[in-house]
């Protein structure tokens, strides 16, 4: 049996060694290195000899709370048995984890995910002639509308509010673009994280109210979060979409997403 050494990793350059070993997968952990979001994340390391095989991060500003796991599934394993935040969590690992998370949490909502990516080189501009309406750059006053789309979408779609990874501070932290009709906020994208040191962006929380869909509105929030990332000096910008949502998929592949990795992501609660 492998012993490892568990200890909290403050240290900012060795997380970001570990972490760039696989950037597309880590992008978010990446961010999370950097104000405002670092002051929510804890980090426990697994440990052989010093050199760090496994990594737990417990990102607090969520609720429920998300852990995101890389590393050896070994190492994974250690950190889980001794266990690190509480009962209920959001759950972000790569599919080989899968039985050792099933080992200590009672799984829910199991999603294979797929991480998508694009750089400026990749991305394709649409064209100015798409007149499905025309996004404006949203601001913190908007988040409640924000949270009001989210919540229509998320009852239409009988998706869980849990499943919806947005706080207002995202909105003046980040970058969020919105389409409106007669006053009302019927389509909206924006960031999860910005991360200027590490010149990269997570981009997220794309919803379009029910009755509006079918008309590109999706497609443009997108593409004006993307575009602005990659004109202001972000290299890199991410996103998630589950792997068998073949029309969001196809929605990102236009815009110039690839795909960079897949993943699980779920709801879990630790096993008594």
């Amino acid at each position: 049996m492998t012993i490892y050494a568990l200890s909290t990793l403050t240290d900012d350059h060795q997380l970001r060694v570990f972490l760039s070993t696989d950037t597309d997968y880590a992008a978010y952990a990446l961010g999370d290195l950097e104000p405002p979001y670092d002051q929510h994340a804890q980090w426990v390391a697994a440990s052989q000899k010093g050199a760090v095989e496994g990594l737990a991060l417990l990102y607090t500003a969520l609720d429920p709370p998300l852990l995101f796991l890389m590393g050896d599934v070994p190492a994974l394993s250690a950190i889980l048995m001794h266990g690190v935040g509480p009962d209920r969590i959001v759950f972000n690992a790569r599919l080989e984890v899968e039985g050792v998370l099933d080992t200590f949490y009672d799984l829910q909502l199991v999603k294979t995910m797929l991480r998508m990516r694009v750089t400026s080189r990749e991305f394709r501009p649409l064209s100015e002639e798409d007149d499905s309406g025309k996004p404006e750059r949203l601001s913190g006053k908007d988040a409640d509308a924000i949270n009001s789309l989210h919540e229509v979408a998320s009852e239409h779609d009988k998706r869980s509010m849990d499943d919806v990874a947005f706080v207002p501070a995202m909105v003046d932290q980040g970058v969020y673009f919105g389409i409106r009709e007669d006053g009302q906020l019927i389509a909206c994208a924006g960031t999860h994280l910005v991360a200027k040191r590490a010149k990269l962006a997570a981009l997220g929380n794309v919803v379009v109210h029910p009755e509006q869909r079918r008309r590109g509105l999706g497609r443009r929030v997108t593409h004006a979060v993307a575009r602005h990332l990659l004109d202001s000096e972000i290299n890199l910008v991410v996103l998630n979409v589950e792997k068998r949502n073949a029309a969001a998929v196809k929605l990102y592949e236009s815009l110039g997403f690839g795909t960079g990795t897949e993943y699980i992501e779920g709801i879990a609660a630790r096993r008594s």
